[in-house]
C-alpha cells in the first residue's frame, strides 16, 4: 500500500542497507569467480531455493547469515561503528 499523499517513505534501516551492500557485494565475487548458479550455492552453503531467493535480491537473509556466505568466498568482512552525527 503506498502512504497517503505528502507523506515521506521511512528511509531503510541501517541493518537492511548494509544486507543489501554486503549482497551485492557477494553478486560480485560470485561473477569474479565465474560461479554458476548451482556452484555458487554450493560455494556460499546455500540451498537450492535459497540461491533463487539470494538472486532475486529478497532481503530474507540475516547480516550474520550474509557474513558467514562471504566469507565462505575470500571476502573479509569488516564492521565499523562510529560516533553518531548530528541530526537536524
Amino acid at each position: 500500500t503506498k502512504p497517503p499523499k505528502g507523506t515521506r517513505m521511512p528511509a531503510k534501516p541501517p541493518s537492511s542497507r548494509m544486507r543489501i551492500q554486503l549482497r551485492k557485494r557477494i553478486e560480485a565475487r560470485i561473477a569474479e569467480l565465474g560461479l554458476n548458479r548451482s556452484g555458487a550455492a554450493e560455494a556460499l552453503g546455500f540451498t537450492p531455493a535459497q540461491m533463487t531467493r539470494f538472486t532475486q535480491a529478497e532481503d530474507i537473509f540475516s547480516l550474520d547469515r550474509l557474513v558467514d556466505a562471504a566469507d565462505s568466498i575470500g571476502l573479509a568482512v569488516r564492521l565499523s561503528a562510529t560516533r553518531p552525527y548530528a541530526r537536524d
